[in-house]
């Protein structure tokens, strides 16, 4: 990465249709992202949101007056964890920003060797994900099942961080809602018949 251009860039067709694959690998691969669409953090349309954050960062990366910005491109990152009520702790937000930046120099200078090894590749990172309570927990009832489902698959395909730094490989996996225990679903703990009846 010899040049880092500043102001806008065009990008030819070809530059721009690589572009746009390997943010979408990327972010499917971003633990924090793929948690929150897998379970429906975000609502039956969980998935739509991530794809309109894969659409949003390759508008940034064409349209934006200064596509190197990396706050700019660390907010579009975050509106789109935000839309699916979910936080990443554990810094991996900086980590894809710079890995998304990374691709797009890449790709400035017609070099696609990160967008070849990401189709070839699945790569084992963890993150400190936190779903944030939106108030209405009716959809995470509706998708309890497949959640159990999804959270056996999640150390084989969910994983994200393309080119991790080595210090992410001590962090430990986890997947956790802000709002356990489920205090505020509409359940309340009632105590069990039998000990009712052994009190009586």
């Amino acid at each position: 990465m010899s040049s880092r251009p500043s102001g806008p860039v065009v990008l030819t067709a070809e530059e721009e249709a690589i572009l746009n694959e390997g943010i979408g690998l990327i972010l499917s691969r971003w633990t924090a992202m793929r948690a929150a669409v897998d379970n429906g953090w975000g609502g039956r349309d969980s998935q739509e949101k991530a794809v309109r954050t894969v659409s949003n960062v390759l508008d940034y990366f064409t349209l934006s007056k200064d596509p190197t910005d990396f706050d700019g491109l660390a907010d579009i990152l975050e509106s789109g964890l935000n839309e699916l009520n979910t936080v990443a702790e554990d810094g991996s937000l900086e980590e894809v920003t710079e890995t998304l930046l990374d691709l797009y120099y890449e790709c400035l200078e017609g070099n696609f060797q990160r967008v070849e090894k990401l189709r070839l590749t699945n790569p084992q990172t963890t993150a400190n994900v936190v779903k944030v309570s939106s108030g209405n927990d009716e959809e995470d009832e509706d998708s309890d099942d497949e959640g159990e489902d999804t959270e056996m698959n999640n150390d084989q395909s969910t994983d994200m961080m393309v080119d991790a730094s080595e210090n992410s490989s001590n962090r430990k996996p986890e997947a956790i809602p802000v709002d356990e225990p489920k205090a505020d679903d509409g359940w309340t703990v009632v105590p069990s018949r039998k000990n009712k009846g052994k009190k009586n």
